[in-house]
Formats: C-alpha cells, structure tokens, sequence
C-alpha cells in the first residue's frame, strides 16, 4: 500500500496544529498529500436539509464563511515544503464528519489531536477522538505534541500478537516502511493475565512471519497493569510512538480500545491506532 492523502481535523487549537506539523512530516517523507478539514459544529442533518429550512439559520452560513477564511489563513501561514495541502470546510457533527471525509477522500491516515478546542487541564481525551479511533476504516495517529523524525524511528507495538490483529499491523507498514521505522514487539505480562515468556517469545515470532523486511525487536515487559507497562517501556528506551490494533468486540484476545485512550491520558506519547476488522 502506498500513502497518498492524509486527513488532518483542524479546529485552531494548539493540539490541531501539533497534529497537522506532524502530518506534515509524515507526507514529506511519504510523498502523501494533506487535506485539512474544519467542521462547523452544529446538530443540524445540513446536509438534508431543504434550502428554505437552511436559509433560517443564518448563523450556520456566517460560521461556515468564516471557518472557510480562517482555514486558508492557517494553510497560508505553514510552510509546506512542497507537500500539496488544501482545505475543506464541511458542515455537521465533528466525529461523524472526520469519518465521512476519510472515506470520501479514501483516506489513507488521520493524524489528530489528542484534544480539541474546548480542552480543560486534567480532563481525559477528546470524545471525537475516542470515536474516530473506534469507527475510523484507515489508520488513526493521535498527538499531544508535534513528532519529530526520531518520534518516527522506532516505534513500541503493543499486543498479544494473535492473528486477527496482523491485518491492522500491515497497514502500519505503509507509514512505518518510509522511515526505516523499527519496531518493538511489546508482550506485557499481567499478574491477572501471566503467560509463561517462552509461549510469549513463540507468539511474537509467529507473528513476525512475513515482515522480514523490518527490523523487529522482541520484548517480554512485566508490570501490574497493561497500560502503564506499555508507557513505561516506551519512556525507558526514549520510544515516541506507541502502536496498538485497537478493537471493540467483546471476546477476543487482545488490547481493547481502552488501553489506546488511557496511553493517550496518560503520556505524551503518540499513538498509531488501527481497528481490527
């Protein structure tokens, strides 16, 4: 798979601008274009709506011209390193309509910010966020801060490494393949979820099957509780991505989406989330 559009959700919060430098970095790198999208927030079906119904709401016009100025001012300002970026201005729900343009545009990347405009000190990620991550068909890369090329390097990819998962780590590779990234296959032994290391070892090398063309490195971690085991092995070897094939279907072996959001409440790492289908 090769990388070419990369959806960026701006809404002018400091957290929308790190994502969309880090996003710039990403289509540097992998020849990818961006489309910066802003979504004026309103409840209202616009879409479906007919013109007489949406003729009495002014005010949703008024914030559409004015979001449409203020985002090319924003793009007018970046220095884009001859990376093709341009904007869209859609009308609607703010998680529904991230999804709808992904799929729109096919997508191959959401880089996000961990907050959006209305954050607060102390308060746990974005619900737009949690829902992009959930429901989104293409990778999702969520950020407290602007990634650098050394965040890109090495990555920490956390899971219990069964097959139902594999598909979501290939689609990792379409970024990770550009930056020579390396990876860090991560098994954190729980005392409630404890697997003897050798049968831990056989499943990551299973799973390392077929990505010979990686540079892959195998970890057994112990620690109380999965997410502050991935955190703390990634703060320990200056790791600044963490990947995690998220899913939310009951019965299955392995990190729930969950563990994505609480890594993210919890560090400034970012986080490379693909939902297993």
């Amino acid at each position: 798979m090769i990388m070419k559009r990369i959806i960026v959700p701006i809404d002018f919060s400091s957290y929308s601008n790190f994502a969309f430098l880090s996003a710039l970095k990403i289509a540097q790198k992998t020849g990818s274009s961006i489309t910066c999208l802003n979504v004026v927030n309103t409840l209202l079906d616009w879409n479906n709506l007919t013109e007489l119904v949406k003729s009495k709401n002014q005010e949703v016009f008024d914030l559409e011209a004015e979001a449409k100025d203020k985002l090319k001012s924003f793009i007018m300002s970046q220095r884009m390193h001859g990376v093709a970026v341009e904007s869209v201005v859609e009308i609607g729900v703010p998680q529904n309509v991230i999804l709808e343009v992904a799929k729109k545009y096919k997508a191959d990347l959401i880089v996000i910010g961990a907050y959006g405009s209305g954050y607060q000190e102390g308060k746990f990620i974005g619900s737009t966020l949690q829902h992009v991550i959930r429901n989104a068909d293409c990778p999702v890369m969520a950020v407290k801060k602007t990634l650098d090329g050394n965040d890109l390097r090495k990555m920490v990819f956390a899971s219990k490494f069964n097959e139902v998962s594999r598909p979501a780590f290939t689609k990792m590779k379409a970024i990770l393949k550009d930056f020579q990234t390396s990876v860090h296959f991560l098994f954190v032994n729980t005392p409630s979820h404890f697997v003897n290391s050798e049968i831990a070892e056989s499943k990551m090398d299973a799973y390392a099957k077929g990505f010979e063309d990686m540079v892959i490195h195998k970890h057994v971690y112990c620690h109380t509780e999965p997410e502050n085991g991935i955190v703390k092995f990634a703060k320990s070897r200056n790791i600044g991505l963490i990947g995690i094939a998220s899913e939310n279907r009951k019965g299955m072996e392995s990190y729930k989406v969950g563990v994505t959001d609480t890594i993210l409440y919890k560090s400034d790492i970012a986080v490379f989330s693909v939902k297993i289908e």
